[in-house]
Order: structure tokens, then sequence, then C-alpha cells
């Protein structure tokens, strides 16, 4: 994944989490969610 590349998980958050305010919509919503949720620390199955 692009964020372990850069390590810059918080830019990386951020970037995904304008995926999910400013392209709801979007074909990559789905995959920027469960990337978000995976680096804020949620426990995703």
């Amino acid at each position: 994944m692009s964020e372990d590349v850069f390590n810059d998980y918080e830019r990386a958050s951020e970037l995904y989490e304008m995926i999910l305010t400013d392209y709801s919509n979007s074909l990559y919503a789905v995959e920027a969610r469960k990337r978000f949720r995976r680096l804020r620390g949620d426990n995703i199955n």
C-alpha cells in the first residue's frame, strides 16, 4: 500500500478522508474507507 511506501500515514489518512467526503460516489470510496479505518486503528474483519 502506498502509505507504507512513503511512511506518511497521517497524509494518507487525510487523502483517504478527502476521497470519502469529496468523491463518495467513486468506485475507490470502498477501498479508501477500508484503508482509512485501518489507519485509524479500527478492527476490520
